[in-house]
């Protein structure tokens, strides 16, 4: 399905019915990573929906030049189109990072947080070099090679580990996207602010899911969140790589789910009483 949100045509998936969870993929991804969730979460009677960022996926692109906040405000006008008022939000990665700002600008519409492999930090030196030898390469024609070494990025240490199936998706994934897409996000993440001064401010109940071999996002920003994170649930991490709920899906979706239930324990209840109403969290603060 698509919509139009802040003049942009924008894809999304709209699945069940009760309390919404909005999924939010990484670069050079789309919305399609999370559908290991999907079905786990609708036959528990959450209402899920999965969006692409603007260029990813079916999303169009439009503007030269996109920031973190876009992406963010998008979120929230796709909110307004599906007249949802609060929803539980999960975003990995640059779905991390978009999730951050939700948190920052947007408290009032997030019920709960679900960090998966992400970090409050910006680039450090090493980072901002890399990212500027990636956007001059796409700069320069050589689109092919630049998807290629990303996908290298997200897979090292798994090559042989990693599940064919997950590997192909992810490659195919990374080989549809537009250079300019790439272009426009490698710069928006490499102009995102630190937040890690907003995390002792943050009264989100939160979810926080590393994995011990991620080459992307470094496990220890797990514990370093949920020392600073006031409302931290849970701060959990699994065994694999980046793709944390693609590759450990059975045990990310168990802990996502026990987190749902702990933020909506009158869910059944209010359900029964009109299936009908858009149900709103009942966060545990």
């Amino acid at each position: 399905m698509r919509a139009t949100i802040n003049g942009v045509q924008i894809g999304y998936d709209d699945y069940g019915q009760g309390p919404t969870v909005l999924f939010i993929h990484d670069c050079p991804l789309n919305r399609r990573m999370w559908q290991p969730q999907v079905e786990p979460l609708v036959n528990a009677g959450y209402r899920v929906v999965l969006v692409d960022l603007r260029g990813f996926g079916e999303s169009e692109l439009e503007s030269e030049e996109v920031a973190i906040h876009t992406y963010s405000a998008d979120i929230v006008g796709l909110l307004n189109y599906l007249g949802i008022g609060r929803a539980v939000v999960c975003g990995l990665a640059l779905g991390g990072t978009v999730l951050f700002d939700l948190m920052e600008n947007y408290p009032k519409r997030i019920a709960g947080a679900c960090l998966a492999t992400s970090r409050p930090v910006s680039d450090d030196i090493q980072e901002t070099a890399k990212r500027t030898e990636l956007i001059s390469a796409l700069q320069s024609g050589k689109e092919d090679q630049v998807k290629e070494e990303m996908f290298c990025m997200l897979i090292a240490g798994q090559e042989k580990s990693l599940p064919a199936t997950i590997k192909d998706e992810v490659r195919g994934w990374i080989k549809g996207l537009k250079g300019k897409t790439l272009d426009v996000a490698l710069k928006a993440i490499g102009q995102r602010k630190d937040y890690t001064p907003l995390l002792k401010g943050v009264k989100i109940p939160t979810l926080l899911v590393g994995a011990d071999q991620d080459p992307i996002t470094h496990h220890n920003h797990t514990d370093l969140m949920a020392e600073q994170l006031p409302n931290c649930y849970k701060a959990v991490k699994l065994s694999g790589g980046h793709f944390v709920n693609m590759e450990r899906a059975a045990e990310f979706n168990a802990l996502f789910l026990e987190f749902l239930e702990n933020l909506s324990p009158k869910r059944k209840m209010l359900v029964d009483v009109d299936e009908e109403e858009e149900i709103d969290f009942c966060a545990v603060m």
